[in-house]
């Protein structure tokens, strides 16, 4: 059974710095600390995701490319599974369950692009398994994408995301392309 849950923003203190300050490595273990977090609040994430809200929180806009290289090394030192997206990579946590997804209603949470397509996939399961119907078209199914992620309208990144979860595993399709239950 997928569960739809509430997606939870992560609420990391406000510290501002200077890049150059991150970079003298005297705050590695404060930023693995966030980063941790992080992905204990907002797991699955994308780890672009989990970079801006790590930079965000010490008043930084963006990863810059000297910033990449520090975060990226930190981030080596987790423990958390990391896997190859359609379109990045996702970093897990032990105890996050692949039967969920969590709607995005505020934009400025988060953007189609950063969710994992497994996640998508779940919510394309969440509404086969409570739809009256055997199959749908991918149209039909599509629409009710749209509409339980909470978004308003489509675009492009979100029928990229669309596409990606298509493919997952768990998707089952019949001879004429209708997507079954």
């Amino acid at each position: 059974m997928i569960e739809k849950k509430p997606y939870v923003r992560v609420n990391l203190p406000l510290t501002p710095k200077e890049s150059s300050d991150l970079l003298s490595l005297s705050f590695n273990e404060e930023i693995k600390e966030r980063m941790e977090k992080t992905i204990e609040v907002e797991a699955p994430i994308r780890r672009t995701l989990l970079y801006k809200r790590v930079i965000n929180s010490f008043g930084l806009l963006k990863v810059g490319s000297r910033l990449l290289s520090l975060f990226d090394s930190i981030s080596s030192e987790l423990s958390n599974t990391i896997s190859e997206d359609y379109d990045g990579e996702t970093v897990f946590h032990g105890k996050e369950n692949e039967d969920s997804f969590r709607p995005s209603p505020d934009s400025e949470d988060r953007y189609s692009y950063q969710i994992p397509s497994s996640e998508a996939a779940s919510c394309l399961l969440y509404i086969m398994e409570n739809a009256e119907k055997q199959s749908l078209t991918k149209s039909q199914l599509y629409r009710e994408f749209i509409c339980e992620m909470g978004w308003e309208k489509s675009g492009n990144a979100i029928e990229k995301l669309f596409s990606a979860a298509l493919q997952d595993n768990r998707i089952k399709r019949s001879g004429n392309g209708r997507i079954l239950k």
